[in-house]
């Protein structure tokens, strides 16, 4: 199981703080929370995503293994004015 952490819209769409998820990949993970949440992969893709404190840009992006007891971190892009 894959520990995933949810900050911002991330926490208020999902109306949670954390889950636990079986997937093997980045890929796996956001497709199963976009049918659990009910909107688009595609969608789940503008999140900031973290493994284990390093960003996906910096590992195999959407393609990133996961292992049991990996922590994921979905958090909102940045917006300001």
């Amino acid at each position: 199981m894959v520990k995933v952490l949810l900050y911002g819209i991330a926490r208020v769409k999902f109306n949670q703080k954390e889950l636990e998820i079986n997937a093997g990949s980045i890929k796996d993970l956001l497709t199963q929370m976009a049918k659990t949440i009910n909107v688009k992969y595609k969608d789940m893709k503008n999140y900031l995503i973290y493994v284990n404190d390093i960003n996906i840009s910096d590992l195999k992006m959407f393609n990133t293994k996961l292992n049991d007891g990996d922590i994921v971190m979905l958090l909102s892009p940045s917006s300001g004015g």
